[in-house]
């Protein structure tokens, strides 16, 4: 649970309408229309990002420049560059800056990297993980390029994120993609190579109902998460001494440990989250770019320079 003295004060939307229903669903004093005038109020010490994808980085940066910190939920930006830039400004103006990539503060996920780490199934030499999913009507944003729609940037971060965590980044990355006529993707297929040996087939999409499922494998046995393992009940161990379940303490949706993760660093007087480093944060989204290079997906800021 976030602490005692955390608490909600404002609410901004792109309707006013919109705001003020969130704000009496949940007792939130303040309601607003405009995210300027949320940054703007002096109500708030640190702001959660929700938005449509192509919205993060205009609204994140405004809210470092005004020393406001921000948890941005995932992707943080459409664009490495993008990123890249937003660590900048968060640096320079010495603000707290975080992408909400919240299945790296799950407990579950933490005790698997934990177990991985000790050595229990030997060095890794294979990955599976799948995000997948049909819905016979899918929200507008999802088909959208303009809005940084397909299945890469809502589902395939969290395989990505998954073998990005067992095994840091990859020294060669294949793509395919199936696109429908706007360009946006539809079905991906990722297959990752590193020095070590070891390999990760990655995929997601929006045509097919996927067992959302994720396995890290080595000589001595695997890690297995089950369903939804970007935020799972449990994994299984197996080994020479069979397959064991196994449960980690957790409560909740699972967003409330990435909030308190935030908070604390904010109370440190942090400009990074230790659970959710900017250098994480950058090279899964340089692998996000290169993969939507090889498969032919463009979205708004590709061309940006944001050198100066």
């Amino acid at each position: 649970m976030l602490p005692d003295d955390a608490v909600v004060t404002a609410v901004a939307s792109r309707a006013q309408q919109s705001a003020d229903k969130f704000a009496a669903e949940f007792g939130i004093p303040h309601a607003y229309d405009d995210y300027r005038r949320l940054i703007d109020s002096g109500e708030v010490d640190v702001i959660y990002i929700g938005t449509p994808h192509p919205q993060h980085y205009a609204i994140a940066r405004t809210a470092l420049q005004a020393g406001i910190a921000v948890l941005c939920e995932k992707p943080v930006t459409l664009t490495a560059a993008q990123a890249r830039d937003l660590v900048a400004v968060a640096h320079e103006h010495n603000t707290l800056f975080a992408e909400a990539m919240w299945m790296r503060t799950d407990p579950v996920i933490r005790a698997l990297f934990k177990d991985l780490e000790s050595g229990v199934i030997g060095e890794p030499q294979q990955l599976t993980a799948d995000f997948a999913f049909y819905k016979a009507s899918l929200p507008v944003r999802l088909l959208d390029p303009a809005l940084g729609g397909g299945s890469l940037m809502d589902g395939g971060i969290y395989p990505m994120t998954f073998a990005y965590l067992a095994l840091g980044r990859p020294a060669e990355v294949k793509a395919v993609g199936s696109l429908n006529d706007d360009g946006v993707d539809l079905n991906v297929a990722m297959a990752w190579r590193y020095d070590s040996g070891a390999v990760a087939a990655l995929t997601c999409g929006l045509r097919s109902q996927n067992p959302w499922v994720a396995a890290i494998s080595g000589p001595e046995g695997n890690l297995q998460l089950p369903h939804r393992f970007h935020h799972p009940e449990y994994y299984v161990r197996t080994t020479a001494s069979g397959a064991e379940r196994i449960d980690v303490p957790r409560h909740g949706r699972g967003y409330h440990y990435e909030a308190s993760a935030v908070i604390a660093a904010l109370r440190a007087g942090l400009v990074e989250v230790p659970v959710l480093p900017h250098a994480a944060t950058l090279e899964i989204l340089d692998l996000l770019d290169e993969t939507r290079s090889q498969i032919g997906v463009r979205y708004p800021g590709d061309d940006d320079d944001l050198s100066g």
